[in-house]
Formats: C-alpha cells, sequence, structure tokens
C-alpha cells in the first residue's frame, strides 16, 4: 500500500515538541486515524496506513522528531532526508527522533520520507519548511494549509457544552462539561492545534458544569460561566492567574432554578455580562458583574411574555449593548432583545422567526453593527440565518443555509477575518460535524463542509476564529465520549484532515 502526503512544517524550539499526557489524538479523516501520547501504547489506527503526521526539528540539538503511526514496531525503519538517510537515535511505532543532523540541512524546503520497518511496501513522503532559526517564524509550527483534528480529552465522558476562545497568544481555550464526574473543565492548549493540553477541573463541588460559556476578560484571565445543577444557580469561575492553575468561583444567582443556557461575553468596559434562563419564571435575565472579578453583580428580568429565555446567546452591539438571540418555548419562536444600557435594564424584544425555530442559537454582530443569528429550524430540521436590518433587530432577513438532510442542531458562528461569517453545527441524518462557511458577508453564496465524520460526532460545537484566519472548532465526540478540537487549514475548513 502506498500512501502520500505533503505538509509544510516550521522549525520549532525545543520547549513547543514536547507532547504531555492529555493523549492528544489526531484524526485523519475518514480510514486514517494518528496518535501522539506519551506512551506508544495508546495509539489507536484505523488501518495499517503510514502517515507522518508531524515533524519538529529543535535548531538548538539539530535533531529531528517525527510523530505518526504505523513506523514499525519490530525493525527500524528507513529514515531519508533528500537523498541523505538519517540515524535514528530512538523509535517507536509512532514517534521517531534521529542524531544531529548533516551541516548542510538548513533553512530551506527538504523532502522527508518514511519507510516502514516491518513492511517495506508502506512509506509516506512530506514536504518540510525550515525556516532560519532568527526568523520569527521558528518558534512556530505552520499549520496553514491542514486541518487538523485532535482529541483533547479523553478521561471518561467528556466534552459535552463547549465553548472556545482563543488566548492572548492566539491558544485555544475550551471550557466543557466531565458528563462522567458533573464537573466544570478547562482545557488550555499548548499549542495552536492542541496537541499538548493542560487539563483543569474549574469546579467538583457537586453537580455543575452544565450550559457553561467561556470569554477571555480585559485583564486576559478566562472568565466562564455555568449552571449548578445541584444547588439550581448560576455561577460564574475566573482564572486567578494566567496559567489557570487556581480559580475564584462566585454564584451570580440562585433564586430558584436558574442559570441554564447561559452565555458570556465581555462589555466594552472590560465586565462580564451573562444571559441565561430562569426555569422558576420561565424568564429571560441578565446578570452584569459590576467588577473583574465579579463580587457585584446586577440582575435584570429582559423577557417575562411566557416561557422564554432557552438557549441564549450573548453578543456586544455597536452600541456598546448587549444583544441576545434565544427560544420562546410558548411560541416556538427565535426572539432577539437589544439592551438600552450595559445592563440590559431596559430591552427591545423582537420576534424574528416562527413556527418550531430558534432551539438553540448563536448571535454576532459585524462591522456593519447588524447582528447576525445562526439557528436550527427544528421542525424542518435546517440551519438557518438571520441577518437584522437594523441594529435593534426589529426586523430581519431570514435565509436557509443548509437544508440537506436532518441538520442545524448546535449551531455556533464567528466572523472570519475575511468578514464572512463561518458555522459550525451537527448533521444528525450522517451524525457528522459540519461547517458552513459564507463566501460572502450575507451568506449569498455558502460552501458546505464535513470535516469530522468518524463516528457520530460533532455535538456542542463552539468555533472562534484566530489572528491567523483559521477556525477553530470545540465539540463533543459522543462514540469515544471525548473533548474534540479541530483547527482548520483554511477559512473555510475545505482542506481535509
Amino acid at each position: 500500500m502506498r500512501w502520500f502526503s505533503i505538509a509544510t512544517i516550521t522549525a520549532t524550539l525545543a520547549a513547543c515538541s514536547s507532547i504531555d499526557g492529555a493523549r492528544a489524538e489526531e484524526s485523519g479523516g475518514p480510514g486514517h486515524a494518528a496518535a501522539f501520547p506519551s506512551n506508544p501504547s495508546q495509539v489507536r489506527t484505523s488501518d495499517s496506513r503510514l502517515v507522518i503526521a508531524d515533524a519538529i526539528f529543535d535548531p538548538k540539538t539539530r535533531r529531528l522528531t517525527i510523530y505518526g503511526s504505523n513506523f514499525g514496531s519490530h525493525r527500524l525503519p528507513t529514515v531519508r532526508l533528500g537523498a541523505e538517510y538519517l540515524v535514528l537515535r530512538s523509535a517507536s511505532n509512532d514517534l521517531l527522533e534521529t542524531d544531529p543532523l548533516p551541516a548542510e540541512f538548513g533553512p530551506g524546503k527538504h523532502n522527508l520520507t518514511v519507510i516502514a520497518g516491518n513492511d517495506r511496501s508502506l512509506f509516506d513522503i512530506v514536504s518540510i519548511l525550515v525556516q532560519d532559526a532568527g526568523s520569527p517564524e521558528s518558534g512556530r509550527v505552520s499549520t496553514t494549509g491542514r486541518s487538523r483534528i485532535v482529541a483533547v480529552d479523553r478521561t471518561g465522558d467528556v466534552g459535552w457544552d463547549t465553548s472556545v476562545a482563543l488566548s492572548a497568544e492566539g491558544l485555544p481555550l475550551v471550557a466543557y462539561l466531565d458528563y462522567g464526574n458533573r464537573d466544570l473543565k478547562l482545557a488550555c492548549c499548548e499549542d495552536a492545534d492542541c496537541r499538548s493540553s493542560r487539563l483543569m477541573t474549574v469546579d467538583s463541588q457537586g453537580d455543575l458544569g452544565w450550559s457553561s460559556s467561556l470569554a477571555l476578560g480585559s485583564d486576559g484571565l478566562p472568565v466562564i460561566s455555568y449552571y449548578d445543577e445541584g444547588n439550581r444557580s448560576l455561577k460564574l469561575a475566573r482564572c486567578s492567574d494566567p496559567r489557570c492553575e487556581t480559580f475564584e468561583r462566585r454564584t451570580l444567582d440562585d433564586a430558584g432554578p436558574v442559570g441554564q443556557h447561559s452565555s458570556l461575553a465581555i462589555g466594552r468596559d472590560g465586565l462580564p455580562v451573562i444571559s441565561y434562563y430562569d426555569k422558576g419564571r420561565g424568564d429571560l435575565k441578565v446578570a452584569r458583574c459590576r467588577d473583574l472579578a465579579c463580587a457585584e453583580v446586577s440582575i435584570a428580568t429582559v423577557d417575562r411574555a411566557g416561557d422564554v429565555g432557552w438557549y441564549t446567546a450573548i453578543a456586544i452591539g455597536s452600541d456598546g449593548s448587549p444583544v441576545i438571540s434565544y427560544f420562546d418555548s410558548s411560541s416556538r419562536a427565535l426572539k432577539v432583545a437589544h439592551c438600552e444600557d450595559a445592563g440590559c435594564s431596559l430591552a427591545r424584544v423582537s420576534i424574528i422567526d416562527t413556527g418550531g425555530v430558534g432551539l438553540g442559537s448563536d448571535i454576532v454582530v459585524p462591522e456593519d453593527g447588524r447582528p447576525l443569528v445562526a439557528y436550527w429550524d427544528f421542525l424542518n430540521d435546517d440551519l438557518k440565518l438571520a441577518r437584522c436590518a437594523t441594529a435593534d433587530c426589529l426586523r430581519a432577513d431570514i435565509k436557509t443555509i443548509d437544508q440537506d438532510g436532518s441538520v442545524g442542531s448546535s449551531a455556533a458562528m464567528a466572523i472570519g477575518t475575511d468578514g464572512n461569517p463561518v458555522v459550525s453545527y451537527h448533521d444528525h441524518s450522517n451524525a457528522d460535524l459540519r461547517i458552513a462557511h459564507c463566501e460572502d458577508p450575507t451568506c449569498q453564496r455558502v460552501r458546505i463542509q464535513a470535516p469530522d465524520t468518524l463516528g457520530s460526532v460533532g455535538w456542542h460545537t463552539d468555533i472562534a476564529v484566530g489572528a491567523d484566519g483559521l477556525p477553530v472548532v470545540s465539540y463533543y465526540d459522543e462514540t469515544n465520549g471525548d473533548l474534540k478540537a479541530l483547527h482548520c487549514g483554511d477559512p473555510g475548513c475545505a482542506t481535509p484532515p
């Protein structure tokens, strides 16, 4: 069997080459999976293809580390750099480390070949681009042009209610529910692809971590809102230090069963503001922190007309006031509330779409100030997009984005660096993760991709876009009970893993 792939890899410092015990797994799409654990016995592969997944050159030691699968566990593989055969310092089925490379190996493009030790018919070739050690790019691994899927956490049944944001360094942070233990957890990725992550339990005092929503505070520290099922209250956790080794936790609202479907944003004043559902009263509510630590909070009821406030999503409008999308259970409608002040003490409420829609939505505010709402039409099982005609969203233009099968739940949306929306969501018909990338700001032209189709995947999605213009998607792998992350290789996630 012959398997050929092309990857572009930038030389990196030794500090970037560590793979921790988070058991990060990279999935290469249908029929291919490769893992990078600290213990080679943890590797899971779905076939016998040899694949070079990554290669990292340390300019200090001049050693090359190669990650992949099926290199051979009984006999040493053959490794060649251009026409030069390399001596291996250590080898396993999924990881190879060479002796110091020849002096002539310097900045530039080189072909790397690995031929399996066990079966000489198996091989892979990649093209690696090595930057000069003094280059600003020399400390990073380039993933441009290649999507990556990684299992960030595999410790039990984890990855429900995910929420993703990017740190000040551009690295993904994912808040999520550990369903097996009913804990709130946080994954701090140590590289852009999340192959190495620090996994932390944020709160484990009871049955909690539901409806988690993550944002980066004005001080650069992650802030998470979530629902405490045991105490039936809305809670907030804030990292106390940049590495999130300790946390401050507060109860914001405990007036009955409150706090489900929470969504958090950071206002222009740098303070967190959270929309959520008051189940006891059937109301949509907003809690606004009066300080960074949220020691003081103001609470406002935004909508109390019927049973309202399910599946809220919050963004900050062009005027600095929150704008919220949510589901009205009484009328089975999608609503938008445009607040008239930072704490939402007054709001204008609009019904955007009716007839069994809005059971799951996300809202963003692009540069033109007119909110966009991606949502699930659960009556027809379609993904839809509402583009508000004005900043207060008193009316909106509705467009169906995807109607191929049963699609549209768990919709999450971000605006790319090209100014166009990109939406992650679940495909019920095929149990896949789907991505819709609009090719213009109004989504007149849309491309649909299914970047992960291995098992039942794509539940509980969230999406963010990095400074490189590439989307990062967090989601739940139901088949394996894992938290997964997708780092797209292009703005529309069209490049397969």
